[in-house]
């Protein structure tokens, strides 16, 4: 007698690759902040009140800096990295 024919089972899909976003940094972020000169000009070109660029700039480096030291303690190195990147992206 011959054996009954088993259902053959499906090929596994293959796995993607995701790959991993490189973490910003503080010297990143402020590269991509406008400096005075060119906030003044984005201001004047679109009629708007010119902000203090470099005191927000240093609030929240000084913000993101008193946070991480603040969690230095109670996180590891790796999930001060997770942290820190969702934080500034």
């Amino acid at each position: 007698m011959s054996k009954p024919a088993t259902p053959r089972q499906p090929a596994r899909p293959t796995a993607r690759i995701v790959q991993l976003r490189k973490g910003a940094t503080l010297e990143m972020v402020r590269l991509t902040c406008p400096d005075s000169a060119q906030a003044l000009k984005i201001a004047e070109s679109f009629g708007t009140a010119i902000v203090d660029s470099d005191g927000i700039r240093d609030l929240h480096e000084r913000l993101i800096s008193e946070t991480a030291s603040g969690l230095s303690e109670g996180l590891g190195e790796r999930a001060m990295q997770i942290h820190l990147q969702r934080i500034v992206g």
